[in-house]
């Protein structure tokens, strides 16, 4: 029988779980989530790289999603006003960018989001931190 305290995948979903339950409580702003998680990070991920061109193929790598799901996850976020597209360098593809209010919300999110990391890190020293996304980099890799 499995033993769920020894079991990568029912301690990485518990410590999902909790994570979740944590920003939930520590923050309004997580508390009610107006965009779907995905959209949520796709708008961090812009909001981290918005002095960049960043393209629908960025999202796909960055992101981990087929061309579809991004392809759809832009056209909601679009449709939602969280961001809009323009011509880049290369007229072939359309830019992403957030909107000003995506922004300014974005600011607050992300202090937040620094906050919650921090908090989350205490007691964990450098050494632990690398061996953990070490390991999750690994169990990442034997999913492959």
């Amino acid at each position: 029988m499995i033993d769920p305290q020894t079991t990568i995948l029912f301690r990485v979903r518990g410590l999902s779980l909790a994570i979740d339950k944590y920003a939930k409580h520590s923050s309004p702003l997580f508390q009610k989530q107006p965009m779907s998680k995905l959209q949520g990070i796709a708008a961090g991920f812009l909001f981290q790289h918005r002095d960049q061109e960043v393209y629908q193929r960025d999202l796909e790598a960055a992101l981990g999603v087929s061309k579809s799901t991004v392809s759809g996850l832009v056209k909601r976020m679009e449709k939602n006003g969280v961001i809009v597209t323009a011509p880049g360098a290369d007229v072939r593809y359309k830019r992403l960018l957030l909107t000003k209010e995506s922004i300014r919300q974005m600011t607050v999110v992300d202090a937040a989001a620094q906050k919650m990391e921090a908090d989350l890190k205490v007691g964990i020293s450098d050494a632990d931190l690398a061996t953990f996304f070490n390991v999750l980099e690994q169990i990442k890799k034997n999913t492959e």
